[in-house]
């Protein structure tokens, strides 16, 4: 009895001892078990921190981001549309439009003296993903285009179109039509002696050698024939000053064929950008080189073969500046409906079509068509002194007989002050039976408007068109200082449709 009590505490302290050991074993395998998962769980890390800093060295384990969501409010607006770039307001009904003054002012028009400043144009505008209406910025200025209106009602001109440049950029600065329907700015009419700038152009920048031995002609210097093309044994003997102010045909004829080329005017006929279109709307130039000597010599001199826009005038008058050609533009900027500018087509900078000593040169010899050759007495008063007094101008006349619409055409190209030119202008009109200014008159009162005031002509007096409103602001001045203008029209007003050049 006693023996199987012993044996059964000793058993039962047996299995005490062994639950203690037991305890111990399991605790013991516990910690490894949390230190061989610790360990573990450390080495997963390492590899994920490792695998993350080497990610820059491969991209193939990297997942692309992603694409963000498109943002309406500030995604980019459309651009400009085709339609809109054509529109041009030429005619008289600009002056006549509501011009609202700064807070406090009374509300004026255009054409009323003391207003200047760009000319800005509300536009109903729809479709093509644009709300309207739009809000056009001209480089039209609205006082210079006031006074080439009125020059174009002194002048009585019933079929005319000016254009005034800034020759270094091309903005345009004013651009008026008296009848965009029988006489549209936008075709191509006679060029007239207009090439005979190209053709001078030409010859000195390839042959001054030739280009500037004296011309021998016999009778009319305007009288060209087949015979003539090749000079005379004796005759009459000019400079190549003179027969540019002049505007000799046969002078500019024997040029053509002997100094230039057939192929080298046509040549730099193309490189004055005459057979291209010159901006949105207008139509390109065009030539016909004919297929002898004699057509070579009427298209060099301008009695035949080539037919320009005015605003090809303009740019041939800008190129007389530096002797490069820009891109004429009439719009700064375009505003949707949401205040968002949309952006404008780019524009092509200048192109060099010669070389800035042919381009003075040609500058200088240009002087003495306004002081004394064909525009002399359109560019002097009544008795006798100089319309822009100090301000010289460089220019070239023409006139050829043409149809559609059918009369006299009478060009006029130009640049002023010659020295340094601030401004470039084209003038051409149709004469009837009866007329009043020509085309040189209608530039001549458009530069004396532009460069005189109070009776003194300055070159400095230009500067209130060629400089932006904030410059011309801070000059100071309170007789120039600008004012803000907005040209309210739509498509659909009493009006009609906005008037195209």
């Amino acid at each position: 009895m006693r023996g199987s009590s012993w044996r059964h505490a000793r058993g039962q302290r047996r299995r005490c001892r062994l639950s203690a050991r037991g305890l111990v074993t399991l605790l013991a395998a516990a910690l490894l078990v949390i230190a061989a998962g610790g360990f573990a769980y450390g080495l997963a890390d390492l590899a994920n921190r490792e695998e993350f800093a080497g990610a820059a060295s491969k991209p193939a384990r990297v997942a692309p981001p992603a694409a963000p969501l498109p943002d309406v409010a500030s995604a980019p607006p459309r651009s400009v549309p085709s339609r809109l770039l054509e529109r041009l307001p030429v005619t008289r009904d600009v002056l006549e439009l509501a011009i609202p003054q700064p807070v406090g002012a009374e509300t004026r028009r255009v054409g009323e003296t003391g207003v200047s400043g760009r000319v800005v144009e509300t536009v109903d505008w729809h479709g093509s993903g644009i709300s309207g209406p739009l809000q056009v910025e001209y480089t039209l200025d609205a006082a210079l285009t006031r006074e080439v209106h009125r020059a174009l009602d002194r002048g009585r001109v019933a079929l005319g179109h000016v254009i005034v440049l800034e020759p270094g950029s091309g903005r345009v600065l004013a651009y008026a039509s008296t009848d965009v329907e029988n006489f549209p700015a936008t075709r191509t009419y006679p060029a007239a002696s207009l090439v005979k700038v190209i053709t001078a152009a030409a010859a000195l920048g390839s042959a001054p050698e030739t280009a500037r031995l004296p011309c021998r002609f016999n009778g009319s210097p305007y009288r060209l024939t087949p015979k003539r093309v090749d000079p005379p044994h004796s005759g009459t003997t000019v400079s190549l000053r003179q027969a540019l102010a002049t505007s000799n045909n046969q002078c500019f004829g024997q040029l053509a064929v002997h100094a230039v080329g057939a192929q080298p005017l046509l040549a730099a006929i193309e490189r004055f950008g005459w057979l291209a279109a010159p901006a949105p709307a207008h139509a390109a130039g065009s030539v016909d080189p004919g297929e002898d000597r004699f057509d070579t010599a009427k298209l060099g001199c301008g009695l035949a073969g080539c037919r320009i826009t005015p605003l090809h005038a303009a740019q041939l008058a800008a190129s007389l500046s530096d002797g490069e050609l820009v891109t004429p533009r009439w719009i700064d900027r375009v505003l949707d409906g949401a205040g968002h500018e949309l952006p404008l087509p780019a524009v092509a900078g200048p192109r060099r079509v010669m070389s800035q000593a042919v381009a003075a040169e040609l500058r200088e010899m240009l002087v003495d068509t306004t002081t004394r050759g064909t525009a002399r007495s359109a560019f002097r008063h009544r008795n006798g002194r100089p319309k822009l007094g100090e301000v010289r101008v460089a220019g070239k006349t023409g006139s050829l007989s043409g149809t559609d619409p059918e009369g006299k055409y009478e060009w006029f190209i130009g640049v002023a002050p010659a020295d340094e030119p601030k401004l470039a202008v084209a003038t051409v009109v149709v004469h009837g039976d009866l007329w009043w200014h020509g085309a040189a008159q209608l530039a001549a009162d458009v530069l004396e408007r532009a460069f005189c005031q109070r009776g003194k002509c300055r070159p400095q007096h230009a500067e209130r068109w060629v400089r932006g409103v904030a410059a011309t602001a801070a000059a100071g001045s309170s007789e120039d200082a600008p004012l803000e203008l907005s040209l309210v029209r739509s498509p659909t007003s009493a009006r009609g449709p906005a008037q195209r050049p």
